[in-house]
């Protein structure tokens, strides 16, 4: 049960992250700052992501409660995401591209456990 959901978790945050890096490349090209930009992009991605979890992975409906603790998690997932990119790109000197890959991955498994744990218990 918990390997086929994180099967699916896969594909449902391998959506939202596509989303999070095409709009966090588009932001750059834009000029917006690095910070914004991954929080920018992130919100959105979010957005698409606790649709298709909610629906594809947990097969529950959406409620405001389970919404608020999604968000809760996310925020934590988000602020996770965000350190892991700008430490790789500030400290390590890594392209924002490549932080932002490991800043999705490391948020991915955080999120995955948070919700299967909490958010969709």
């Amino acid at each position: 049960m918990i390997l086929s959901k994180a099967i699916r978790y896969v594909f449902t945050g391998g959506l939202a992250a596509f989303v999070d890096l095409t709009v966090f490349r588009g932001l750059l090209a834009f000029g917006v700052p690095l910070g914004l930009s991954a929080t920018s992009s992130w919100l959105i991605a979010a957005a698409v992501n606790h649709s298709a979890t909610s629906r594809y992975v947990f097969n529950q409906a959406t409620s405001r409660k389970r919404a608020s603790l999604f968000l809760i998690g996310a925020l934590l997932g988000l602020s996770i995401n965000v350190f892991v990119t700008l430490i790789l790109v500030q400290q390590v000197g890594l392209s924002p591209l490549w932080a932002k890959l490991f800043g999705i991955g490391a948020a991915f498994v955080f999120n995955f456990l948070i919700n299967l744990l909490w958010v969709f218990r």
